[in-house]
């Protein structure tokens, strides 16, 4: 069953963030989001990123449900950032590419957790924190 956790990447970073863009280049995955005052936050996944989605939040009704179920509603309501462990995005993708990646690579599960978007991204290495 999946575990979401808290994730905690600098004490300075507001609970609640809002997505402003999702750039997929050259450079990596850069998320930018905002906090309710216009300060800016912007993550790069500058190292291997397996995949990643951009879910509206509406439509993640069985995910919601199921947190709603195992956790406060206030553990999740009011925070962005979070690790999942044994994360079924991470077993579709162990299945899709036949475990090459698992042997190798410790990979991570990450969400953003937004009022309107969820980005889920399984990296092999945490974002940097860009100022």
């Amino acid at each position: 069953m999946e575990k979401w956790e808290r994730w905690t990447v600098n004490s300075e970073i507001p609970d609640k963030l809002y997505l402003q863009a999702l750039i997929d280049d050259k450079d990596g995955l850069t998320l930018v989001f905002t906090d309710a005052y216009e300060n800016t936050y912007t993550f790069l996944f500058d190292g291997l990123v397996l995949s990643y989605r951009n879910t509206d939040e509406g439509t993640l009704i069985r995910t919601l449900e199921h947190l709603y179920k195992h956790d406060d509603p206030d553990f999740f309501g009011d925070w962005t950032l979070f690790q999942v462990t044994d994360s079924s995005y991470l077993k579709w993708l162990a299945e899709e590419s036949t475990n090459i990646y698992e042997t190798v690579y410790n990979i991570q599960h990450y969400v953003f957790l937004t009022s309107h978007d969820v980005i889920e991204v399984l990296s092999t290495e945490p974002p940097t924190l860009i100022s």
